[in-house]
């Protein structure tokens, strides 16, 4: 029974580690960042305000509720250490907002506007006031640094063009974006129509007519083999229940003859024909029809009969004629 509990108690721990672990906020990433903020994406104010993508690389919720937002690390060992408080410059993400609780594969934007009474995501620092040149996420306990995105403050400053990563997540490869894609892929690619695409890959219509052709045949032939087998099968059937016919026919019959042969037989007798033809045979040849006497029996009525039945009293007479 200890033993037992054991493996409960291991299974759970096992359980709970691999929950922790599948939630973690190490899966999260900076994807984009815009200094130079015009005219191009507004919170929910309306101000046009620098601002920072968070990317969730993880296949399954992260909540991100009680990690750091900083652009100045210098404070990171002391606010790791027991009992320290995190510098002034660190924002700390709320844990009241069920939106930072992050879907998988998602994005989550933060305005570095340093007005964070203006709501959750809006953080205590200002890139264009800052003197530094990067952004850093730091785990709730202080300890970890998750992820850090450097950036080339000045060519932010003077352009209107946002800084991110090429691909989603991937962090080998960090360019000027030629469209700011807040809350959604930096990988922007043209869409292309199935028309537009197949007249591109097909423009005189010939892979298109033989594909067709294909499908039509490969249909026919299919169609053929399926009634080639399923009526062979059932000409076997109806061969087998013909054999078991003739086969229960011979059985009932105790009476073999000369003239009825299997040849004369018909092909598809039933059980009823052939047990009133073995049972008529064999009447017919153990005698037992019946036997007449060639002896004639005439009944003469009895003496007491009544008048009532002689033509003469039941026929009318015939009527006179006067002259």
């Amino acid at each position: 029974m200890k033993s037992i509990s054991k493996y409960v108690i291991l299974l759970a721990v096992v359980l709970f580690a691999g929950s922790a672990f599948g939630q973690s906020v190490r899966d999260l990433r900076f994807n984009e960042i815009l200094i130079k903020n015009t005219d191009n994406f507004d919170d929910e104010y309306g101000r046009h305000v620098p601002w920072v993508e968070i990317f969730n690389t993880a296949y399954n919720n992260v909540n991100m509720a009680g990690c750091y937002l900083t652009d100045d690390t210098t404070g990171f060992a002391a606010a790791g250490k027991k009992g320290g408080e995190a510098p002034a410059h660190w924002y700390r993400i709320p844990k009241t907002d069920v939106h930072t609780n992050m879907p998988q594969r998602s994005y989550l934007v933060f305005y570095l506007d340093a007005e964070p009474l203006y709501g959750t995501f809006h953080a205590n620092f200002d890139p264009r006031t800052s003197q530094t040149d990067y952004i850093a996420l730091i785990s709730a306990d202080g300890k970890d640094l998750i992820d850090v995105m450097h950036y080339p403050k000045q060519e932010l400053m003077d352009t209107t063009r946002s800084f991110g990563l090429d691909k989603d997540g991937i962090t080998d490869k960090a360019i000027l974006l030629d469209q700011f894609t807040p809350g959604s892929s930096n990988e922007v690619k043209a869409t292309v129509s199935k028309q537009e695409r197949l007249k591109r890959d097909d423009p005189y219509g010939i892979g298109l007519a033989i594909i067709s052709m294909s499908v039509v045949f490969t249909a026919l032939i299919m169609i053929y083999l399926m009634l080639k087998l399923f009526g062979y099968g059932s000409k076997k059937i109806a061969q087998r229940n013909a054999q078991k016919s003739a086969a229960a026919a011979a059985a009932i019959s105790p009476v073999a003859t000369d003239a009825a042969t299997k040849d004369d037989l018909p092909e598809q007798l039933t059980g009823e024909e052939a047990a009133a033809i073995a049972m008529a045979l064999h009447l017919h040849f153990n005698s037992m029809h019946d036997e007449e006497s060639e002896i004639i029996t005439i009944h003469m009525p009895s003496a007491h009969y009544s008048p009532w039945a002689q033509k003469e009293l039941v026929m009318k007479r015939a009527p006179r004629i006067r002259k």
